[in-house]
């Protein structure tokens, strides 16, 4: 009987194998290439921080975090917002906030929103009498076409815990689902 070593069968399957270069969003020309829908690039907060040069002029739909009592800024997230995180928040329109393009979408309670809006970069922020905070901005818009307030996965599974035989999944492993289960009748 004659045995093989092991050493030299993991060295042939290894030589097989072939170092692929990473595809990378910032080696394409056109970001949205793969990501529009009527006009409208989606994006995620992680892509208008790292490509803002690639997004700004550009229509889009993101999630950010919006923190309530007044603020003219949206975030990346809850985190970002609970921190004072200017370097990951985006200006929303002021007085004009829908830079002379109808009335724009209420911002009312702190929470994550889905919005519509026109991605710009940044400009000076100034908060006062020649003040400006000494964290930039990551971009701001110009205006906000739609603003859409959305459940987070806690406030889902808050709902879903009130409720009788309610019990959460992933359908398709993607998307957090609250699930009525059936009882069975005596």
């Amino acid at each position: 009987m004659r045995w093989i070593r092991p050493s030299g069968l993991i060295f042939l399957a290894l030589a097989g194998c072939q170092r692929a270069e990473p595809v990378t969003v910032s080696g394409v020309e056109d970001v949205c290439a793969y990501r529009m829908s009527g006009g409208v690039c989606h994006v995620s907060p992680t892509q208008l921080l790292t490509l803002p040069e690639k997004l700004a002029g550009r229509d889009v739909v993101v999630v950010l975090y919006y923190p309530g009592f007044g603020a003219r800024v949206l975030f990346a997230s809850r985190d970002a917002a609970q921190s004072n995180d200017l370097s990951s928040g985006f200006v929303v329109p002021g007085d004009d906030p829908a830079g002379g393009h109808g009335a724009q979408p209420t911002l009312d309670q702190p929470g994550y929103y889905r919005v519509l809006a026109h991605f710009e970069l940044t400009k000076p922020v100034i908060v006062g009498e020649g003040v400006t905070p000494l964290a930039v901005v990551a971009g701001r818009f110009d205006r906000i076409a739609q603003a859409r307030r959305i459940s987070s996965l806690d406030e889902v599974v808050e709902e879903c815990s009130a409720l009788e035989n309610c019990g959460m999944g992933y359908a398709h492993g993607l998307l957090p689902m609250p699930r009525l289960e059936a009882t069975d009748k005596e």
